[in-house]
């Protein structure tokens, strides 16, 4: 007797047409449910550059706010990145030093600065998310050349993070240096970082940051 009770009331309602239907729309559409969120929402994929202060800020980028450089002073810099690209990203920060003659990335072409960079930082960006990387740096030799009766003076060596830097770098009464900051993203297909990438428009982009500055 229990078993034709076990077989009438559950057995048999199992094997019903009415409930295999029932289970297929369910497993349907718990699946539906599940691929639909893993979907990626519709966003604009980018990665910004800024440079900020020593408080943190779009401002007090020297001592005493002033652009004029003495050797030995520190400057302290922030450099934050933001990561909108949908994942995880590998990203190399190179640091150039140039004078208001040497040529700095093309915006239109989307090519860097020839230039050769004289600090790199590399780092992991997660998706939606700002990375902040302090920047010190300070002028630890410098040098005077005449060249037609015109005053250069010359970067000789320098102090970026720590590392020390050498350059040979110059600019007519000291005036007009510039530190050239690019963003290099790593490309896993070609597994070397560019400087360049397509955005969700299918459009190239590349993003980087200078700061002027005069030694004394």
């Amino acid at each position: 007797m229990a078993a034709d009770t076990l077989y009438q009331y559950i057995v048999k309602p199992l094997r019903s047409r009415q409930f295999l239907i029932t289970l297929a729309i369910l497993t349907a559409t718990s699946m539906s449910i599940a691929y639909v969120a893993s979907i990626p929402r519709d966003y604009e994929r980018f990665i910004s550059l800024s440079i900020l202060g020593r408080n943190m800020m779009a401002s007090d980028y020297y001592p005493s706010n002033n652009p004029d450089i003495k050797l030995g002073d520190e400057v302290k810099w922030y450099i934050q990145v933001y990561n909108r690209m949908g994942s995880a990203e590998y990203i190399a920060i190179r640091i150039k030093v140039l004078n208001a003659e040497m040529p700095v990335p093309n915006d239109n072409m989307h090519t860097p600065s020839p230039v050769k960079h004289v600090y790199e930082t590399k780092h992991i960006v997660a998706h939606d998310s700002t990375l902040t990387i302090p920047l010190r740096w300070s002028i630890t030799s410098i040098s005077r050349e005449e060249v037609n009766g015109i005053t250069y003076v010359v970067l000789k060596e320098m102090v970026i993070n720590g590392e020390k830097i050498s350059t040979d770098v110059k600019s007519k009464d000291g005036k007009d240096f510039r530190i050239v900051i690019e963003l290099w993203r790593y490309n896993p297909e070609s597994k070397t970082f560019e400087f360049s990438w397509l955005d969700s428009m299918n459009e190239r982009r590349s993003v980087w940051n200078q700061i002027w500055f005069n030694v004394k």
